[in-house]
């Protein structure tokens, strides 16, 4: 059964205005909003992003915090979160706040960032740029030993604790961890790092920017890289992020696909059509039904869809038609 899941405009809302009034009704309907029409058109799950000061946009817990009061049913993800910016401590405890608010709907995609802008925000925070995964792994580890029963006593390389105790736990299990990744080829082999996340903590993957042939192998070489750790890969979520437009035409959706990018990722230059294309499925309802259709085939159980256009609202809907 594939799932679906909606990335909410996070970044969009802070994108449309500088007056804090008119970004406190935005974020009023078109994320809390958005998020409850979400649910009613029968979607799985809402998603945030996350940035501080490279893409500014609102920070990502306390919006699913908000919104966890706002729905009844949906996931709260987050696609994806950057936990090496924070403490891991604070990290611990606002994941295990929200998962409790929530009743036990938190996930976490978890990633490390890249580019230029990226960069200079980890420097900004005082975070080594190039060990960034490295603290990731290391911060990991300590937020699943604060989310169990057992104070957490840590001397490792970014991180120093003594019987550290945040007090609350997750609503039942943990929070599942879902390892995102940027563009590689999983045919030629996963990048270490990634490997190595997925061995020691992934419950999913969540890549972006595959072709569905790249996807197959790479769910299939994910789940025997969790088989090979000594963990149950049944229970693995093969999920997906991509990019999509609903339009007439493909020329007025990667058009519109364009514009959205350019705001967000100024950074990044000029995009070729076959850029776009490669980031997700762009034109008429029957061109987005294919594209869902292949990757469902490849092995997306759930797919994590940003609308890369500036009417939310009607994206929703006719997205929901589609998978209706």
């Amino acid at each position: 059964m594939v799932s679906h899941g909606f990335v909410l405009p996070t970044r969009g809302v802070v994108l449309s205005s500088d007056d804090s009034l008119e970004q406190a009704a935005r974020v009023q309907s078109e994320v809390i909003g958005l998020a409850r029409r979400a649910e009613a058109l029968g979607f799985d799950g809402v998603w945030a992003g996350d940035s501080v000061l490279a893409k500014p946009r609102l920070e990502p817990l306390s919006t699913l915090a908000a919104v966890a009061g706002a729905t009844e049913s949906v996931t709260l993800g987050t696609a994806v979160y950057l936990p090496q910016l924070r403490n891991p401590v604070h990290v611990a405890h606002q994941t295990a706040t929200v998962d409790l608010v929530s009743g036990g709907r938190l996930a976490l995609g978890v990633g490390v960032g890249v580019g230029a802008g990226v960069a200079t925000e980890h420097d900004q925070l005082d975070i080594p740029y190039d060990r960034r995964g490295a603290v990731l792994d290391e911060g990991l580890e300590i937020v699943e030993g604060l989310w169990g029963d057992e104070p957490v006593s840590v001397d490792g390389e970014f991180f120093e604790l003594s019987d550290a105790d945040v007090g609350i736990r997750p609503c039942g299990s943990p929070p599942p961890v879902y390892v995102a990744s940027a563009t590689f080829d999983p045919r030629d082999g996963f990048p270490a790092r990634i490997r190595d996340r997925i061995a020691a903590r992934g419950d999913g993957w969540l890549p972006i920017g595959m072709s569905p042939e790249m996807y197959a192998a790479g769910i299939e070489r994910a789940r025997d890289i969790v088989d090979d750790a000594g963990r149950d890969a049944a229970g693995f979520d093969a999920a997906y992020y991509q990019d999509v437009v609903i339009a007439e035409t493909e020329a007025a959706a990667i058009e519109q696909a364009r514009g959205f990018l350019d705001r967000y990722y100024p950074s990044w230059g000029e995009l070729s059509d076959d850029d776009i294309r490669r980031r997700g499925a762009f034109g008429p309802p029957s061109v987005v039904a294919d594209h869902l259709e292949r990757y469902a085939d490849a092995g997306v159980e759930t797919f994590v869809t940003r609308f890369t256009a500036t009417d939310q609202r009607e994206q929703l809907r006719r997205f929901a038609d589609i998978v209706a």
